[in-house]
């Protein structure tokens, strides 16, 4: 009686292993092209709105530049005496019109000042702009390594369930062979099942890993992502506290470097505006 349950047992746990190498534990196909992370940085630049606005602002500051290099235009001076009075100046019939130009010079060091302005205005967008490229660079680079990182888990998990079938196949024979008690088969099959809840777990979370990066970049992705992505990431030092950051060459050190310029220029031009200007025209 004892044997003829352990063999039935071991047909029912049987049929649900072969259920369940037809579920998530299939392989899928690795015939796909490889997505690289270069090629998700730059989808996601180009649907950046931020990215877009920073293009425009240097594109306003390159105008801004070149209208501060221009000298002051002309001014037409027009002067009308002898009119509106009495007796013989009643009226407009003994009017006289004078029509004159003059060239304003500027003095003090204005245009110059004006220049330096608009170069440290550039200059500050352009950083600004590195500075969103490389915030969607980094936003980007978390989503697709956490994106490999759900495959591999997939991956690991996958074995997992390939181990815990074999470990129910060895202990189906053991049970048949009576060298052990239905028991060990049936914590066996448990751990198999488990497994594969597991596998349809990571499953669902790379998936949605998958869509995260999918929404960030602006399209789907095709093809399978650089799973050697991962091996090539530098190491964390887990050892010890971590270094002090150093901010020489940095964005931001720059970016706050590009705002006391534009300050300094700013205080330049103020000074150099109290200073008169001169026009220069014909008596």
């Amino acid at each position: 009686m004892h044997r003829i349950f352990a063999a039935m047992l071991a047909a029912a746990s049987c049929a649900t292993m072969a259920q369940a190498q037809v579920g998530p534990s299939a392989p899928v196909a690795q015939d796909a092209p490889v997505y690289t992370l270069d090629q998700a940085v730059s989808a996601a630049g180009g649907s950046a709105p931020a990215a877009e606005a920073a293009t425009a602002a240097i594109d306003a500051a390159r105008a801004g530049r070149t209208v501060a290099g221009l000298r002051p235009n002309p001014v037409v001076q027009g002067q009308v005496e002898n009119i509106i009075g009495s007796g013989p100046y009643r009226g407009v019939r003994s009017a006289e019109s004078t029509v004159g130009f003059a060239i304003p010079i500027e003095l003090g060091g204005k245009r110059g000042a004006r220049v330096a302005v608009a170069n440290a205005q550039l200059s500050r967008a352009e950083i600004q702009a590195a500075i969103i490229a490389a915030d969607v660079r980094l936003q980007v680079t978390q989503l697709y390594v956490e994106a490999v990182a759900a495959d591999r888990r997939v991956t690991t998990a996958r074995d997992q369930a390939r181990i815990a079938s074999d470990a129910l196949r060895a202990a189906s024979v053991r049970v048949q062979a009576g060298r052990a008690s239905p028991l060990e088969q049936q914590r066996a099959d448990v751990a198999r099942i488990n497994a594969d809840a597991n596998v349809e777990r990571q499953l669902r979370l790379a998936e949605a890993a998958r869509a995260n990066l999918a929404r960030r970049i602006g399209r789907p992705i095709d093809g399978l992502l650089d799973d050697t992505l991962l091996d090539r990431l530098p190491g964390a030092n887990v050892y010890g506290p971590m270094a002090p950051a150093n901010t020489t060459g940095t964005l931001a050190l720059a970016a706050a470097n590009a705002d006391f310029s534009i300050a300094e220029a700013g205080v330049r031009l103020a000074r150099a505006n109290r200073v008169p200007d001169v026009n220069v025209g014909p008596a």
